[in-house]
């Protein structure tokens, strides 16, 4: 039986269920347990959070206190007034996550759609994408944390289509970074939502192929800016900088991209752009051939190429996403490991983390909420997670998915 109480009530022995606040601002990994740790309880009074659940039935309930003015034995005294009944426990739903995750759905069916009308020949639903584009940039402002992250939940077969969605995000973001009116930053959304409309002309399994690509294959996928480029041009209502956006997305710098072989200043700003935040998205998500990269090694990566990207403009997006993206695995000084769930605008090195060790049975313990910006001196960053990653990434989804309801 589910019973909410003042966190400041809880006692060893109670069998915890959830704060009333988003799992991403309690210090739990987990939602349901016996408190039995001296530590775990100190973590929660210290939380800040004002209630919690607990379950009565299967823990200790709030100790009874009689009551201070007890009339005397044998006075009288009127019958006490029922009760109201006990209203049913209100879930605590971070709304501004569960709305990026409905809007995620949303946007992944107008993108299959959109693929299937270029695969049938079909004119581009124009007034759809742009109203998709719209609630991604809306997102974006709300909560760029909270829409970019979501975006990051994709499995593999779903990454054509939610690829083109996160590319639009991203943009968005990106072009508000760079100080893009509201008009640009909308444009750029749209060039990233149409820039792989190309690719519903590729064979399907040629896109999924689990094993590397022969010279020939290649060739062929390298054929899609061209493909989308042509599509886009047969509809008079698609604005030439979204045709130039599909077109372009895959040149670099220093002219070594394709299909054209542009340099620096002959690449839109759009397109500069959308060549950041393909790569980004591309080297972050589950592929059938290889396994997401950790998104600070992503950055640290693309940190390296020489001549690929706008130096000025991958700045940016680095200031943008954080040197430590949200979903990055760190480890600290202490030894322990830091799953990144915030920003620290102040200071890129210093984000929020939930941090944890691993008990004997490699159970997660000792976790907490840890600002570094806020607490510097209670812990520092000494490494990427490396080889974490491969084994902690799916925590991506707990952080979002979970949000330390009862229930």
């Amino acid at each position: 039986m589910l019973k909410k109480i003042k966190t400041e009530d809880l006692v060893l022995g109670m069998y915890f269920c959830g704060f009333e606040a988003a799992w991403l601002d309690h210090p739990f990994w987990k939602n349901k347990f016996l408190l039995k740790n001296e530590n775990e309880l100190k973590q929660a009074h210290a939380s800040g959070i004002a209630y919690c659940w607990i379950d009565i039935s299967r823990g200790l309930d709030v100790a009874e206190q009689a009551p201070t003015d007890a009339p005397e034995v044998g006075a009288e005294q009127d019958a006490p007034a029922p009760l109201p009944p006990e209203p049913a426990p209100v879930p605590a739903i971070d709304t501004t996550l569960m709305d990026a995750m409905a809007l995620r759905e949303t946007a992944k069916k107008a993108t299959k759609a959109m693929f299937s009308e270029a695969r049938m020949g079909k004119v581009l639903d124009m007034e759809r994408c742009v109203s998709v584009v719209e609630e991604i940039a809306s997102s974006v402002v709300k909560s760029p944390s909270g829409m970019l992250s979501v975006l990051r939940l994709k499995l593999a077969d779903e990454y054509t289509y939610l690829h083109s969605v996160a590319v639009c995000a991203l943009m968005v973001a990106l072009g508000r970074t760079l100080g893009l009116d509201e008009a640009a930053c909308r444009e750029a959304g749209l060039g990233g939502f149409l820039h792989d409309v190309g690719k519903a002309f590729i064979p399907h399994e040629l896109l999924n192929k689990p094993g590397k690509l022969t010279d020939e294959e290649f060739t062929q996928i390298k054929k899609h800016p061209e493909l989308g480029y042509k599509y886009l041009s047969q509809d008079p209502n698609v604005p030439d900088y979204a045709r130039d956006v599909c077109l372009h997305h895959h040149e670099k710098m220093d002219g070594n991209g394709y299909p054209e072989a542009l340099r620096s200043g002959s690449i839109s700003l759009y397109s500069r752009m959308a060549a950041i935040c393909d790569v980004y998205d591309a080297l972050t998500s589950d592929r059938p051939y290889k396994r997401a990269w950790d998104p600070a090694e992503a950055i640290s990566t693309m940190a390296t190429w020489s001549g690929h990207f706008d130096r000025a403009m991958f700045l940016a997006f680095v200031k943008t996403l954080g040197i430590y993206p949200v979903g990055s695995i760190v480890k600290l000084e202490s030894g322990r490991s830091g799953f990144v769930i915030r920003q620290n605008a102040q200071d890129l090195t210093r984000p929020v983390l939930k941090v944890f060790r691993y008990n004997d049975n490699m159970e997660m313990s000792d976790t907490e909420i840890l600002d570094l910006m806020a607490t510097p001196e209670a812990d520092t960053i000494v490494a990427r997670g490396g080889e974490e990653w491969a084994r902690l990434s799916h925590l991506d989804s707990m952080q979002l998915l979970s949000t330390g309801t009862p229930g």
